[in-house]
């Protein structure tokens, strides 16, 4: 199990940690593209989260009997992505007044694409003996 988790965690860890170190490293070059590091970090982290706690719940979810609860906990996590970061940008462009950095929001938008086509690459990882409805 130990070596399982490494395996399915590992490519969010590596997503995650680059992503950070371009903001960290390169962030003045980011800041002259109109590019707010500090908000791609931010977007950034509460991807990892949220993607870190979606794989756990699915890997819970590989116990359950129904067929239809891995697709159910996909869904939910990609519903929840979308809520969250929704209102983090709310929040974000209520608060930042002109000051705003819609560019950030782009960039962080392309992050939700990017993590959510992980997330599903390692949810279908998950059980590959079953194929096309079988077991």
């Amino acid at each position: 199990m130990k070596s399982n988790f490494k395996k399915l965690y590992l490519p969010l860890a590596i997503l995650f940690f680059l992503v950070t170190a371009i903001c960290y490293f390169f962030g003045t070059v980011l800041k002259q593209k109109q590019i707010d590091p500090g908000v791609v970090a931010g977007a950034n982290s509460l991807l990892f989260i949220i993607c870190f706690y979606s794989l756990r719940s699915q890997l819970k979810s590989m116990d359950n009997t129904n067929p239809h609860a891995m697709v159910r906990g996909v869904m939910g996590s990609v519903v929840l992505k979308l809520f969250v970061l929704g209102a983090a940008a709310f929040i974000y462009l209520y608060n930042a007044g002109e000051a705003k950095s819609v560019n950030a929001l782009f960039v962080s938008m392309g992050l939700y694409i990017l993590y959510t086509w992980l997330e599903v690459k390692i949810a279908m990882q998950l059980n590959p003996s079953k194929k096309d409805g079988g077991s």
